[in-house]
């Protein structure tokens, strides 16, 4: 579906401000003026989902390695309030804005205590884990005045997640493959691992990266849950409970390969050579065997997970996925909603680039 950027309607001049109650992601109740005119944004994340409603004229500044990590985004012009553990308050409250979006479970309660009494909002969303981004999308849409705009996205994301769920479904449990998501950043510098969990205490949906997996047809090969209050999304184990769980695939996830300036696929061989060489991977039947994926987080891990999951159940059952392109969705993701040249490495796959 092809919707065409319309920065003019709905915007601050324009629109007439009402108040308005809402609940965010963390259960605190917020009265702002919506729709929001400028916004400060901790969250790349969040920052993504408001590029793409086309309300990117309404931010003041951007946090969290936006610029870094989402360069495709264009806020390198706006202030750089610093990474969630070390923001400069002194440089936020003296933009003003009416609001501050920042994650969940960072940075701590101080933040509110330090920027409310100025009139600043703080508004707390993830915009990355999967059983909460369609609220918080349709959220952003009421704060932003974008509703049309957020409901015609969440329509061309929730086709795409159709395709991966209807073909998958007639798996027999005895036929999934058994997935382990690692961070690769970690199995990189000292050979160790640090699983993603499939699920969130309480058997909730868990981590972005570990639940791609389920979402993908595939079962999880650990039995590990994660606490949502904790800051990392990753647990660490020793080798021995990786080489009993011994996994069909592993998926490695992170941020320091690809991306969008990426162009060159030799360090992602380069660094696999490296884990080869530094971790027991060989000793796996996912190593011996070569089937071990790449993904940048944005795309499996984070907003554009449906994207990335489509491309591991495509790697996972192949004959079932013969006939799509996940490619075709990135490139439409990039050119049609953000407005911006599609580019870079996102997956990889290590079993066909031998």
């Amino acid at each position: 579906m092809t919707t065409e950027r319309n920065l003019q309607s709905n915007s601050p001049a324009q629109a007439e401000q009402s108040n308005y109650t809402f609940t965010d992601t963390s259960g605190k109740q917020i009265t702002l003026d919506i729709p929001i005119q400028t916004a400060i944004i901790i969250n790349r994340n969040t920052a993504e989902a408001i590029k793409l409603l086309g309300a990117d004229d309404r931010v003041a500044a951007t946090g969290d390695a936006t610029i870094k990590n989402n360069p495709y985004l264009g806020f390198q012009s706006l202030p750089d309030v610093g990474e969630t553990g070390q923001l400069n308050l002194e440089t936020i409250l003296s933009l003003k804005p009416q609001a501050v979006f920042t994650y969940t479970n960072r940075p701590d309660r101080k933040l509110e205590e330090k920027l409310e009494p100025a009139g600043i909002k703080v508004v707390r969303m993830n915009n990355y884990l999967p059983d909460q981004t369609d609220s918080e999308w349709e959220l952003l849409g009421k704060l932003f005045g974008k509703e049309e705009r957020a409901a015609q996205f969440l329509e061309w994301k929730h086709g795409i997640e159709r395709i991966s769920a209807e073909r998958i479904q007639s798996i027999g449990e005895n036929d999934k493959k058994s997935v382990m998501a690692l961070s690769a950043g970690f199995l990189n510098s000292d050979g160790g691992y640090r699983i993603f969990p499939s699920q969130s205490l309480g058997g909730k949906p868990g981590v972005g990266e570990g639940f791609a997996t389920i979402l993908a047809g595939g079962k999880d090969a650990a039995d590990l849950q994660w606490n949502p209050a904790e800051t990392s999304t990753t647990i660490m184990v020793d080798e021995e409970y990786v080489l009993t769980r011994n996994p069909d695939v592993i998926t490695l996830h992170g941020t320091w390969l690809g991306g969008y300036e990426a162009a060159d696929v030799q360090p992602l061989e380069d660094a696999f050579a490296n884990m080869l060489s530094i971790s027991s991977l060989n000793r796996l039947k996912a190593g011996k065997n070569r089937d071990v994926y790449f993904f940048h987080t944005n795309f499996i891990g984070s907003d554009k997970r449906y994207i990335g999951v489509l491309q591991l159940a495509k790697w996972l059952y192949p004959d079932r996925f013969a006939d799509v392109d996940p490619e075709a969705y990135a490139r439409e993701y990039f050119e049609q909603w953000l407005g911006v040249p599609y580019q870079g490495i996102w997956y990889y796959s290590f079993k066909e680039c031998k």
